[in-house]
C-alpha cells in the first residue's frame, strides 16, 4: 500500500513538470504614427526632379538670347548685322543662315519692345542686337543636333521686316523661357522705305502675298532638311506667315507616302490669326493632323486686320475664327484688344494671355486641362474660348 502511494505521488509530479506554465497576455501594441502623403503630394515630389531638369535656362534676368534664322530675304551687304540696314524685303533666288544674339531687358513689358541701337542705353530696358553671325545650311542643322532640345521655328507675318522679325521671336523666346534652340523663318515682308510705301496698305499687302506664296518651295526644303536629319519641332506661326506653312507643310506631307502614317514632323502647330482662307484650310487640315502631333489655333472677332483681309481676298479668313474638326480652334476674343497689333487687333500672339497658354501646349497639356479654357457652346465656331 506504502509502495502504491509513492507511485501515485511520483506520477503526479511528473504530470505537474509537464504542464506548460500559462501565457503572458500580451499588452495592446501602441500604433506607429503613419505620415499621410496625398496624391498631389507624391506626383509634385517625383516632378519636382523632372522640372529641374527642364528647365535649366534661367529666364528671370536680363539675357542674351540665340535667335537662328533661315531667310530667302535679299542682302544689302554681305555683313549681316541683324539690322534692316543690310537685310531687305524683296527676295533672293537663295537662302541664308545665321544667328543674332539679343539682349532681352529684364524690365520690358510682355508684348512690347522698346529697341535701343545706343550701347550707352539701359540693357535692363531695352533691347539690343549685340552681335551676329552667317554660317551655312550644315552648321544650322547640326546646332540644332547638338542642342537635344525640340527647337520652336517662327513664321512672322505681314509688313514685318527683318530685325523687327529677330526681335520678336527674342521676345517670345525669352516670354515662354523656352529651352531649345529658336529659329526664325524670316520671308520678304515689309513695306518700301518710302513714306508712301508705309501709307499704301493695300499695295504691300499684295505684294507681300507674292513674296509669300514665292517663298513655299524654301520652306519646304527647309522642312525637308529637318525631316532628313530626324529633328521635330514645334512650330509658332503668325497671320500671312500662313500662306507660305501650311502650303509647305502640306506639299512636304504629300509626298511622304502620300501622308498615310501619322509623320509626327511637327510636335505641336501653333496657329494665331491665320490669314488663311477658311475653306482651303479646312481642306488641308486633315493633312496638317498627319503631320503635326497636334493643331492650336487662335483666333479672334476682333481681329481688324483680318476683316480687311477678307474684303481684299473676297474670302472668309480662318483667323476669325471657324469650327475644323480635329484642331482646337480657341476663340480669344474676351481676351484680344485693338490696341494690341497697331490697333487692328492682330497681334495677340505675342501677349501674355496668348504665351500663358502656349506654354502650357508646349508642355503637351490637354485643352480643357489648360487655365483659363473653356469649352465653347455646341454648334459654335470654335471649340474652345480663352477666359478673360
Amino acid at each position: 500500500m506504502l509502495y502504491i502511494k509513492y507511485l501515485f505521488v511520483i506520477a503526479l509530479t511528473v504530470l505537474m513538470s509537464c504542464q506548460h506554465a500559462p501565457e503572458k497576455i500580451a499588452e495592446p501594441a501602441v500604433p506607429q504614427a503613419v505620415e499621410y502623403v496625398s496624391l498631389d503630394q507624391k506626383l509634385s515630389s517625383e516632378l519636382k526632379p523632372i522640372w529641374s531638369q527642364f528647365y535649366v535656362n534661367e529666364f528671370n534676368e536680363t539675357k542674351s538670347v540665340d535667335i537662328l534664322y533661315v531667310t530667302n530675304r535679299n542682302l544689302k551687304s554681305q555683313n549681316i548685322d541683324c539690322t534692316n540696314d543690310t537685310v531687305g524685303i524683296s527676295a533672293d533666288a537663295s537662302v541664308h543662315y545665321g544667328l543674332c544674339r539679343i539682349n532681352v531687358p529684364k524690365n520690358h513689358t510682355t508684348g512690347q519692345i522698346n529697341f535701343s541701337s545706343d550701347a550707352r542705353q539701359s540693357s535692363h530696358e531695352n533691347f539690343k542686337i549685340l552681335s551676329a553671325k552667317s554660317f551655312d545650311q550644315t552648321t544650322l542643322v547640326n546646332t540644332l543636333m547638338q542642342s537635344k532640345r525640340t527647337p520652336l521655328v517662327f513664321v512672322h507675318g505681314f509688313n514685318v521686316r527683318f530685325q523687327e522679325a529677330v526681335l520678336r521671336a527674342a521676345q517670345i523666346t525669352y516670354d515662354l523661357k523656352y529651352q531649345g534652340p529658336v529659329v526664325l523663318l524670316s520671308w520678304p515682308a515689309g513695306a518700301g522705305d518710302g513714306f508712301f510705301d508705309e501709307k499704301l496698305v493695300n499695295n504691300t499687302y499684295k505684294l507681300n502675298l507674292k513674296s509669300a506664296s514665292e517663298s513655299i518651295d524654301h520652306f519646304e526644303m527647309f522642312f525637308q532638311q529637318l525631316a532628313e536629319h530626324h529633328i521635330k519641332f514645334n512650330l509658332y506661326v503668325h497671320s500671312m506667315g500662313h500662306q507660305i506653312v501650311l502650303p509647305a507643310l502640306t506639299n512636304w506631307c504629300k509626298k511622304q507616302n502620300e501622308c498615310r502614317d501619322r509623320l509626327g514632323l511637327v510636335n505641336e502647330l501653333v496657329l494665331n490669326a491665320p490669314d488663311f482662307e477658311e475653306k482651303k484650310f479646312k481642306e488641308l487640315a486633315p493633312l496638317l493632323n498627319q503631320t503635326a502631333n497636334r493643331v492650336t489655333l487662335y483666333c479672334s472677332y476682333n481681329d481688324n486686320a483680318l476683316v480687311a483681309s477678307e474684303t481684299f481676298n473676297k474670302n472668309k479668313r480662318i483667323g476669325s475664327c471657324s469650327y475644323v474638326d480635329n484642331v482646337d480652334v480657341i476663340n480669344v476674343s474676351e481676351m484680344d484688344a485693338p490696341t494690341l497689333g497697331l490697333g487692328l487687333g492682330h497681334g495677340y500672339y505675342s501677349s501674355r494671355p496668348i504665351l500663358s497658354d502656349v506654354f502650357q501646349v508646349l508642355l503637351g497639356i490637354d485643352a480643357e486641362k489648360r487655365l483659363f479654357i473653356r469649352k465653347s457652346e455646341p454648334n459654335s465656331t470654335e471649340k474652345y474660348i480663352m477666359k478673360p
